[in-house]
């Protein structure tokens, strides 16, 4: 009886360690997933904290160098205008008048001069409505106001205030009909020394578009970085933690399953650290450079050396690109939007294109490039020319950054037969005798964000990992397949074969005439709605000697080109995301105007525009455009696309 007790006992001791056991193990999975939220919550609110004190101080500047500018602008005004230019002007028929026009023409010259984006002067009509008296805009422009016309409601409250006799400011960016501005507003008086009754307020409005735009961009880089850590964070908590509770259940049951579920977790919670690592590194590393010579350049006074500072920021800047541009891709393809378009090529030409652009990766390098081609019988197929092109290039130009100078660079290209003779297998051969990789390491080559642990080759060989990912992706997207053999210090072979199904059908390739480059004299009219890019642009196309017009948006280049004769404009560069009318209604309009303008169905029309993506560029040419250069443009690009559709 002594010994059941104690049996049972013993029993009841063993229960009550696997209950407390378990007990703990849940206490320590809660409370890493309550630390890991906490610390999501950390990084949400300095984030938050930096982008408030970033637009805040950004604001505040603007406001600032703005009040200032009205404020001189004021006081050139004041001594101008009195109770004798309100009573002479009453409604729209006194426009006629020489009178109006020259308090207009003043106005204007003013607000050319200042940068100011609208000046005009307000007062009370005899029904106690505010409306416009003097305008200072151009008496063509398309938002011209003239005597008479009511007030816009969002101004009112200010010129309320102005009438009343105060100095009125706008403290934050007042959303308009006409998009973001700074306004200031200040009574008039009836006498030309600014004594006597207030007969009417001057109102200024400066654009804060560019100020605007910078603030909306960094707010939304920093909502997007945020949440993408944020997220990254909360699914590595989470993950975690279901796989300890996982590896604590499979602990009971067997000891080998424990070790492998372990494996696989440490294995998941380094894929998931590499990621945070480097997105983390790859974003803020470029932004950092960006921002950092950026403010240097603005501080510097000799040209060389805010030349020096401009080419890093563009450095920088292609790079961030070039980290976006395979972020999208394997985005597109992880989410099915990727898809294999085959067309009929010349498999013999496309080879050739990809060796133009490894022959520029080989620029001040010393490096030797082999090339041995087995041509074949029938070079065309139907196959995705640019997905191909985009596979080699990836493999040489990673064979060409990991081979030191001195080394050398081979591509193998040979054909062999399909599954029957309407078919071939196209077999690309890269070898390098470079730094290669670990056995290790090509386990996981193929894997997003795979990089060889190799101390200083991050920083040396810079990347993201995306690479490889991509290039396979493509590869299994075509029903081909990728192999590879690498050694640590002696190199690598990437082995690509790709069924091809060939046509019948001959390929005849026009000969292309020289682009003609002298670009000198050429008309172009420029659809833009942001300063600063149409700014950018046209310096460029002024610089290759080009005339540019410039149309804010699709309704102001439809009307340009309507209103002016034929030969005026030699090519039309139309942006798409615009207000008023976007670039493919635009095109569509002019491209209806064939019957009463003959070469409005043959004036070239090319896209310039940030939609970069394939049903982008279908969309342009379905619109009735010639071609599609993606934002940031490449100048050479833009070039030879106008060299290329405007005759000599």
């Amino acid at each position: 009886m002594q010994y059941n007790d104690e049996m049972d006992k013993t029993q009841e001791g063993i229960h009550l360690k696997k209950k407390k056991r378990f007990v703990k193990q849940k206490i320590s999975g809660k409370i890493f997933v309550l630390m890991g939220l906490a610390i999501i919550l950390a990084i949400a609110a300095y984030t938050f904290i930096l982008q408030s004190a970033y637009t805040k101080t950004a604001l505040e500047t603007e406001i600032s160098r703005d009040r200032a500018s009205a404020d001189a602008v004021n006081k050139l005004v004041d001594e101008k205008i009195g109770w004798e230019d309100f009573s002479q002007i009453k409604d729209r028929s006194d426009e006629d008048t020489q009178f109006y026009k020259d308090i207009s023409c003043y106005l204007n010259e003013i607000r050319t001069l200042n940068s100011t984006r609208y000046i005009y002067i307000a007062t009370r009509n005899e029904e106690g409505k505010l409306i416009y008296v003097v305008d200072g805009l151009n008496p063509d422009a398309g938002d011209v106001r003239h005597p008479g016309d009511y007030i816009e409601d969002e101004m009112i409250p200010y010129i309320e205030r102005a009438l009343s006799g105060e100095n009125v400011y706008s403290q934050d960016i007042v959303d308009t009909t006409w998009g973001p501005i700074f306004t200031a507003c200040y009574p008039v008086r009836s006498n030309l020394d600014g004594t006597g009754d207030i007969v009417g307020a001057l109102c200024m409005e400066m654009d804060m578009q560019s100020a605007y735009g910078m603030v909306v961009k960094t707010k939304k880089i920093s909502t997007i970085c945020g949440t993408i850590v944020g997220l990254v964070l909360m699914m590595i908590c989470l993950s975690t933690y279901f796989i300890y509770q996982k590896s604590k259940e499979e602990e009971r049951k067997a000891k080998q399953l424990l070790l492998e579920a372990a494996e696989k977790a440490d294995a998941a919670n380094k894929a998931k650290s590499t990621f945070l690592l480097n997105m983390s590194h790859d974003i803020r590393t470029p932004m950092n450079a960006i921002i950092g010579f950026t403010n240097i350049a603005l501080h510097q006074n000799a040209v060389a050396e805010i030349h020096g500072s401009l080419e890093k920021v563009q450095e920088s800047s292609n790079h961030l690109l070039s980290l976006l541009n395979d972020i999208l891709d394997l985005s597109r393809i992880e989410s099915g939007k990727a898809v294999f378009s085959p067309e009929p090529v010349d498999i013999t030409e496309l080879t050739d294109n990809v060796l133009a652009i490894v022959n520029g990766l080989l620029y001040n390098r010393d490096l030797k490039f082999e090339v041995y081609r087995d041509r074949p019988k029938n070079p065309y197929v139907f196959a995705d020319a640019a997905r191909i092109r985009e596979v080699l290039t990836n493999l040489l130009g990673n064979a060409v950054k990991f081979t030191k100078d001195g080394g050398t660079v081979t591509l193998d290209i040979s054909n062999h037969p399909g599954e029957d003779d309407k078919h071939m297998v196209a077999r690309y051969i890269v070898k390098d005798n470079g730094i290669g990789m670990s056995e290790e390491f090509q386990k996981n080559l193929f894997k997003p964000f795979s990089q060889e642990d190799d101390k200083g080759a991050r920083t040396q060989y810079k990347g993201t990992g995306l690479g490889m990912a991509i290039t396979k992706e493509y590869v299994h997207m075509m029903g081909g397949k990728i192999d590879v053999e690498s050694k640590k210090g002696i190199g690598t072979t990437f082995t690509v074969e790709i069924p091809l199904e060939l046509t019948e059908q001959d390929i005849h390739q026009k000969q292309e005439e020289p682009v003609h480059r002298d670009l000198t004299g050429v008309n172009v009219l420029m659809a833009e709605d942001n300063d600063l890019n149409a700014e950018l642009a046209t310096v460029m196309l002024e610089d290759a000697g080009m005339v540019v017009t410039r149309a804010s948006d699709g309704k102001e280049v439809v009307e340009l080109f309507k209103n002016h004769p034929r030969g005026t404009y030699d090519i039309i560069l139309m942006d798409i995301m615009m207000p008023n009318m976007d670039g493919y209604q635009a095109t569509k309009t002019i491209r209806a105007m064939e019957m009463e303008r003959p070469d409005a169905s043959t004036i070239p029309i090319i896209a310039l525009s940030a939609n970069a993506f394939a049903e982008d560029i279908k969309d342009s040419v379905n619109s009735g455009m010639n071609g599609h250069v993606s934002k940031p443009f490449d100048m050479e690009e833009v070039t030879d696309t106008i060299a290329k559709h405007v005759k000599s």
